[in-house]
């Protein structure tokens, strides 16, 4: 494969491409396009852009080509046509910020004045809407409603019609123009002939350059009042994200400019988040046995001590701690210097009562407050009821979502247009029912290719299971190299990572048209059609390795083979006892009188 087909195949698969991609993946064709995939460098991408640099191109135009190519390494990483992003490699080139000429309170007084009406409300337009000279220029009545104060201008790339709410200053000035030129189509039209609109050159040209000088401001170009709108905008202190989409940028990255014009209000680099830290350190065997031996009359244990122990004794590295840590943490800090025996049930009804807007975590939090109370007085470290004993649970209806047969279909049908490893990785999901963490976890050495057996070393209910792989699972696994311990390696020797799957399925959601269907409804598809095949609860339930039948039974519904099976066979025998003769029947006339 030729950097060229991996051009080609990113701009295929672009959702939504931009304007100059066509012109960027032309450039990066010539230059590189002859070259194969793995021959893609970061050496190769840097003597192309200092080419470009020797040329004349400013570092904005060399970043704007880099950008482009970098969107295409990440996408070809992602879809494992790159081992490594080469683009990673490379620092990009800082550009300085565009002087940005912004026209003042009192400068715009001065050229308003100077230019007088209609011009006046013409700049005072541009400023309030930051419209392009392009959009405002062929503006037409019948896209704007004065009534709802909106315009509705088509989008530069794709040509949807955007709606863009005006404020009411510009709405003011609407209002004039219709009164000066009612029978114009043109907002803003010739003022020799209404019917076409504005010789904008001849106006650039002759009145506002002329103006500019007579005036005696630095020149100025009408671009400049789009950046004044943003300027203005941004003093108000409206949120970025909300200037971006008014001005209809395509990056914020042209706002933060705006935000940093500001004298003492430049834009400051925030830094980057530190993991969260264990709220519970590992506790010693000394220090534990130390803990859980101590005289509870003379010194008894905090709520604090005791959920430290908890964790540290009862949990230890097992993945409930981290739910338990990020509740001890939302929750119960506040706690955490009380003695348990203070905790009311009260308290803790009120606390759950907080939770009602989110069921599952309020489920979830009272079952571990449970849990930490009773294991407390199991090991008789407490000597007080369990405050969180009774707590009514909030109804939470289990997800049953899994595929129809048409988006089986759909799925299956596209499988064949993925790359090699996550083709793999979505089949190993569909057509064992595991989870996903287990699937990124598998190892070569957990592989018996001899009978075709995976053994996951440990699961989500903590204990081993192993599973038969079907052939196609085999077949498409054989292909993969072992060059790491891991079937589905990722970077710096570690397991591919959830992000990039979900990067993925996000992708192939959207392109195979799947709705809400999430990556781990492909576990509930697999086990819905066992279901619906026939298969008896203990089968399904050892594919997928529940402790028990309870969460297994939502798919007995799907079973509906036996059901018709024992109802066929009632309906034989009640009707074996029917059979009457031919001159049994009870004639017609007699049942109308009986009715």
């Amino acid at each position: 494969m030729t950097i060229r087909d991996l051009i080609n195949a990113y701009r295929t698969a672009e959702r939504s491409p931009r304007q100059e991609d066509e012109r960027h993946a032309a450039w990066w064709s010539d230059r590189i396009g002859g070259f194969l995939v793995e021959e893609l460098s970061s050496d190769l991408i840097k003597r192309q852009l200092l080419a470009s640099a020797k040329c004349n191109r400013s570092v904005w135009t060399s970043n704007h080509y880099f950008r482009f190519l970098r969107r295409v390494c990440r996408w070809g990483q992602l879809m494992a046509y790159l081992l490594v992003d080469p683009c990673k490699l490379i620092p990009l080139p800082k550009d300085k910020p565009p002087t940005l000429r912004v026209l003042t309170e009192e400068e715009e007084v001065k050229l308003c004045r100077e230019l007088g009406q209609p011009y006046a409300l013409w700049v005072k337009f541009a400023i309030l809407t930051g419209l392009k000279q392009s959009e405002q220029f062929s503006l037409l009545w019948r896209a704007v409603d004065l009534p709802k104060a909106t315009l509705h201008l088509p989008h530069l790339q794709t040509r949807a019609v955007v709606a863009l709410s005006l404020p009411p200053d510009a709405v003011e000035i609407l209002r004039q123009l219709h009164h000066l030129h009612p029978p114009s189509l043109w907002v803003f039209p010739d003022l020799h002939n209404p019917h076409r609109p504005a010789n904008v050159h001849a106006f650039y040209v002759g009145r506002w350059e002329s103006a500019v000088r007579r005036v005696g401001i630095p020149r100025i170009a009408w671009k400049d009042l789009r950046h004044t709108c943003g300027v203005r905008l941004a003093k108000t202190g409206v949120p970025v994200r909300e200037v971006t989409t008014f001005l209809r940028q395509r990056e914020v990255r042209q706002v933060y400019y705006y935000r940093a014009h500001q004298p003492g209000e430049a834009y400051i680099k925030k830094e980057r988040t530190k993991p969260t830290t264990p709220v519970f350190d590992d506790l010693p065997v000394e220090q534990l046995n130390e803990l859980i031996g101590r005289d509870m009359t003379t010194a008894p244990l905090t709520f604090g001590e005791l959920c430290h122990l908890y964790a540290s004794h009862h949990l230890k590295a097992r993945p409930a701690r981290r739910d338990f840590e990020s509740i001890y943490r939302q929750h119960w800090q506040p706690w955490a210097d009380r003695l348990p025996a203070t905790i009311t049930r009260k308290e803790v009804k009120l606390w759950y009562l907080t939770l009602q807007q989110t069921p599952g975590r309020a489920n979830k939090g009272a079952g571990i407050l449970r849990a930490v109370f009773n294991w407390g007085i199991d090991m008789e470290l407490l000597t007080c009821a369990n405050p969180a004993l009774r707590l009514k649970r909030y109804p939470q209806p289990p997800r049953e979502r899994f595929m129809d047969a048409q988006e089986v279909q759909r799925f299956m049908d596209g499988l064949s247009q993925l790359p090699a490893k996550p083709q793999a990785f979505l089949l190993v999901l569909l057509l064992t029912g595991c989870r996903m963490g287990e699937a990124l976890s598998m190892r070569w050495a957990d592989l018996d290719t001899t009978t075709r057996h995976w053994r996951k070393p440990r699961t989500k209910n903590g204990t081993s299971h192993t599973v038969p792989l079907p052939l196609q699972v085999m077949e498409a696994l054989s292909y993969f190299p072992r060059q790491s311990e891991w079937v589905f390696p990722g970077k710096d020797g570690k397991h591919w990572s959830s992000a990039s799957i979900g990067k993925i399925w996000l992708h192939v959601r959207q392109r195979w048209n799947l709705g809400d269907v999430r990556i781990h409804d492909l576990r509930r598809t697999a086990a819905s059609y066992l279901a619906i095949s026939g298969e008896n609860l203990p089968t399904i339930q050892n594919v997928l390795n529940h402790r028990s039948l309870t969460p297994t039974a939502i798919y007995a519904r799907l079973n509906t083979k036996a059901v018709d099976r024992a109802l066929q066979a009632q309906a034989d025998r009640f009707c074996s006892l029917m059979a009457p003769g031919e001159g049994d029947r009870i004639p017609e006339r007699e049942l109308v009188l009986l009715e």
